[in-house]
């Protein structure tokens, strides 16, 4: 299972913070706007901890506090929890699976470079849209990442390209997919 990848390979190199001193209503906000489920916390510029969606359900809204007046270094997730970005894969999953959690900071030199969330590892094991079929995943020290060519459509499907010039169009939202239309022989069709 990813032999030799390392957290680098999947890993989105994006940090966006909040001061721990904002309200929840604005951590919230800023999430919905860059469409992220987490964000680091600082408190004068130093880094202590995140805060989630989950954080902001099960410490604000259960407890029924206002999120206008909730500071977010009050239901902040801390310690932050940190895996370097030369890491293994396996190292990071097995990390989160040991303090079930679903996202890590990782850090090269010291510093946050980024997230691991469980969703890059699921990006990892995605099947094709139209066969079903596992997608390899295409890391970037992965040497059939190359020959291994995958489609995404706008939506999120994927389709291996062979596949994707069989469909055409996404099978979800009907968007074209490919110019290139690859005709199958009718034996190698569903109905033969």
């Amino acid at each position: 299972m990813w032999p030799g990848a390392k957290v680098r390979d999947v890993v989105k190199l994006q940090v966006i913070s909040i001061d721990g001193h904002a309200t929840v209503l604005e951590a919230a906000k800023l999430m919905s706007e860059k469409k992220i489920s987490g964000l680091v916390v600082t408190l004068n510029g130093v880094p202590l901890g995140l805060i989630t969606e989950r954080d902001i359900v099960s410490r604000v809204v259960a407890k029924n506090l206002e999120p206008s007046r909730t500071l977010v270094k009050d239901v902040m997730s801390a310690p932050l929890l940190t895996i370097d970005i030369e890491a293994s894969l396996l190292e990071a999953v097995d990390l989160m699976n040991r303090k079930k959690v679903r996202r890590v900071v990782v850090t090269e030199d010291n510093r946050i470079v980024g997230i691991f969330t469980v969703r890059d590892v699921l990006a990892l094991s995605r099947m094709c849209s139209y066969c079903g079929k596992q997608l390899k995943p295409v890391l970037a020290s992965s040497p059939e990442a190359e020959t291994d060519l995958v489609l995404e459509c706008s939506c999120g499907a994927v389709y291996h390209m062979e596949c994707a010039k069989t469909v055409v169009y996404c099978i979800y939202c009907s968007r074209k997919l490919v110019a290139e239309v690859y005709y199958p022989a009718p034996e190698d069709t569903f109905s033969g």
